[in-house]
């Protein structure tokens, strides 16, 4: 007896090993062929990390030069950073690398939630097939907070029967790494109680999620004034909340008004309408398995949950913006994660036997159709790396001009490439986000202090954050600003001093 468990754990470990292998390869691949990270977001967060324990942390909160430190979920910042400050680096790549292991892990997770819930053949195919998924593998290389949001949601789903308080632990973490898995865990959360009818059982699940939510609430309330923060401001985003037409209006408002909205617009689109009927189905189904007390009705929970938030954020973009369609494909990987063993068990238990003798199965196919998509993706994701090359090279002109002071900069790739690369000091990095034009001055004039308190010898125009500086010091001071460069869409200016002497000598006197 002793030795079969030994031989059956044998077994399964070189399974294990055999599906991180496999996804580790694809992932390996992805990176040969697309090496640098080519995500602008990515230096984003690496800039709230780096930032953050370099500056924010001696003040228990998080830091970023455009605002946005609390706009994502924290722990994959908090991560990073630890990541950052054990390896004494300024490197994204420590965290490229843990996101490529992650990766690997997630493809056993996929298997053991199949085994788990259902059979082995179930959770051999299901983490075959996910470990060489073509989205999941090119967005597990780069330094985004998606993969670790993964894993605590597969986490979660796994232990869900065995642990459920670290099961509830793991799914409020994961709400706090991907800001849209917390609308995810709030659907599940929703589903369970309704099913387990919070029996003492149940429990624990529900306090281990309250108590992260707790924890990552009270910091958020100390800090913006709102627990559900990130949550907050991405529905706000979504609503069109920062748009002219809709500035002061209330967030209920701006809610009942995108929903009608979008109830007029989906049932005349195909991508509408799968949205949906997605969500007519989440909310016949999670009701059906509370009353009919399904058994393991944990995984098609979450999945239901999953493909109900995410599903709309990519799907929109089909047929309409290639561009942005690719950006935010990486939403389909929790829901191709979570949908695997389900959609293989589902077949393998009712579609399988009308077909006894056919030799080649779904699963042969849709490995052959990721296979082939690689040729298709490696190359659209490769032309990315386009934006990540302009940065730097706008990066190492500033450089070449910077003799000290502060520089403004609204683009974390070029922050990273100036503190990584040339070394410059993060507490010389500014941004035009903490100018006057964001308390709503508009005197001229503090501008000019502004520019003066903050030391500030190198400005530079990326986005629309740097507009309201740059059309004020051209309108009311139109020598401060000495133009030094123009690459791709980076303006680099060098401040004037003595210019800068002389409008303050005229307005102090």
């Amino acid at each position: 007896m002793g030795d079969r468990r030994s031989l059956q754990e044998l077994v399964e470990g070189r399974v294990y090993l055999a599906v991180f292998a496999a996804a580790l390869a694809a992932r390996l691949l992805v990176w040969l062929y697309v090496p640098l990270d080519w995500n602008w977001d990515s230096y984003h967060h690496w800039q709230i990390s780096y930032l953050s324990l370099k500056i924010g942390f001696s003040g228990w909160r998080l830091w970023d030069l455009n605002g946005c430190e609390y706009f994502w979920g924290m722990v994959p910042h908090l991560v990073q950073s630890a990541l950052m400050g054990v390896l004494r680096t300024s490197s994204i790549l420590p965290y490229r690398v843990l996101n490529t292991v992650l990766g690997g892990l997630n493809s056993v997770l996929v298997y053991r939630i199949g085994e788990r819930f259902y059979s082995q053949r179930t959770a051999l195919v299901s983490g075959l097939l996910f470990s060489v998924f073509p989205v999941a593998a090119v967005f597990d290389v780069v330094a985004m907070q998606d993969t670790l949001a993964l894993t605590f949601l597969l986490a979660s789903l796994l232990t869900i029967r065995e642990n459920p308080f670290w099961s509830g632990v793991a799914l409020a973490l994961a709400g706090h790494s991907r800001t849209e898995l917390m609308a995810v865990g709030f659907i599940v959360l929703l589903g369970y109680c309704l099913r387990e009818r919070l029996y003492t059982e149940s429990l624990p699940y529900v306090f281990g999620w309250l108590v992260v939510m707790a924890v990552f609430g009270f910091h958020l309330y100390t800090q913006t004034g709102n627990p559900l923060y990130p949550l907050y401001m991405s529905l706000y985003n979504v609503f069109g909340g920062w748009e002219p037409a809709n500035q002061g209006k209330t967030f209920l408002g701006l809610m009942l008004s995108w929903i009608w909205w979008k109830l007029s617009v989906w049932p005349r689109k195909p991508t509408g309408i799968v949205i949906l009927s997605l969500g007519a189905t989440a909310a016949y189904m999670v009701p059906r398995m509370a009353r009919r007390r399904w058994l393991r009705y944990q995984p098609q929970l979450y999945l239901l949950a999953s493909a109900v938030v995410l599903t709309p954020i990519f799907l929109t973009y089909l047929g309409s913006d290639h561009f942005s369609l690719l950006i935010m494909l990486r939403m389909v990987n929790p829901v191709v994660a979570l949908g695997l063993p389900v959609l293989v068990h589902f077949y393998y238990t009712s579609l399988e036997k009308p077909f006894p003798g056919l030799r080649v199965g779904p699963g042969h196919v849709v490995a052959a159709l990721f296979f082939l998509s690689y040729l298709f993706f490696l190359p659209a994701y490769g032309g990315y790396q386009t934006y990540t090359e302009e940065a730097f090279i706008s990066a190492d002109v500033v450089y070449g001009f910077y003799g000290g002071g502060t520089i403004v900069c609204d683009y974390p790739t070029i922050n990273y490439r100036l503190v990584h690369t040339w070394g410059v000091e993060p507490i010389t990095l500014l941004g035009n986000h903490y100018s006057p034009h964001y308390y709503g001055i508009d005197e001229p004039f503090a501008y000019a202090e502004w520019l003066s308190e903050n030391d500030v010898t190198i400005w530079l125009k990326t986005d629309y954050r740097g507009e309201p500086v740059l059309e004020m010091v051209k309108t009311y001071y139109p020598g401060l600003f000495e133009p030094l460069y123009e690459v791709s869409y980076t303006m680099i200016f060098r401040v004037d001093q003595a210019t800068l002497e002389s409008i303050l000598d005229e307005g102090n006197s």
